[in-house]
């Protein structure tokens, strides 16, 4: 009888102390960065989430997504990102800036790493993942930002020969204060796509 509630308790201990922790700083990033620094940007849907506990007790996910379109990288029927954060039995573990998932949530995703061989991460952690969903006439879909408990920050430049340049707190890049047509956003990567590309020496 005790022991669920134990276990209740310890779970929300874990939860408490997690969400007490501050938030996790980061490079803001725009659009061009986060294509140009992703090794794939993908709409795919999640299929599949499971757990573990790495070897410090933290719970792992991986989150398994069925691709719908690829915009940047190798064509791919599937991908997989593994990261820290989830819920795995009793433990739970909250990482902060870090992307959450559902069973069935459709999304765009930046994504570093070879994909094709290995799970891969999510660049800029919650800034690059965009969920999909359907706007207020249920036909046209959006893009939109799941950017929360970030601390963003741009290093100024330094103005003399003897100044170091310091990180500043800013506010999410425009890219992440909206909804984008879905449509118009996929347009807009690809754009930077074949820009980027063309760029590269041959």
């Amino acid at each position: 009888m005790f022991k669920p509630l134990i276990a209740l308790m310890s779970t929300l201990t874990l939860w408490l102390l997690a969400a007490n922790a501050t938030a996790a700083t980061l490079p803001r990033m725009d659009l061009e960065e986060l294509v140009v620094r992703s090794d794939a940007v993908v709409v795919a849907q999640v299929e599949t989430i499971t757990t573990e506990l790495d070897a410090r007790g933290r719970v792992v996910s991986t989150i398994t997504l069925t691709v719908r379109e690829t915009l940047k990288g190798p064509a791919q029927r599937t991908v997989a990102i593994r990261q820290l954060g989830g819920y795995h039995g009793d433990v739970g573990t909250r990482v902060p800036g870090m992307p959450v998932f559902q069973i069935a949530d459709r999304g765009v995703l930046f994504l570093s790493g070879n994909v094709a061989q290995h799970p891969a991460s999510v660049t800029g952690l919650a800034q690059g993942f965009f969920r999909v969903a359907l706007g207020p006439d249920s036909a046209t879909e959006f893009a939109i930002p799941q950017v929360n408990n970030l601390n963003l920050v741009v290093r100024d430049r330094a103005q003399t020969a003897t100044t170091t340049s310091q990180l500043r707190s800013v506010a999410p890049a425009e890219l992440h204060q909206q909804a984008h047509d879905l449509n118009t956003f996929k347009a807009r990567i690809r754009t930077i796509v074949d820009e980027t590309q063309s760029e590269e020496p041959r």
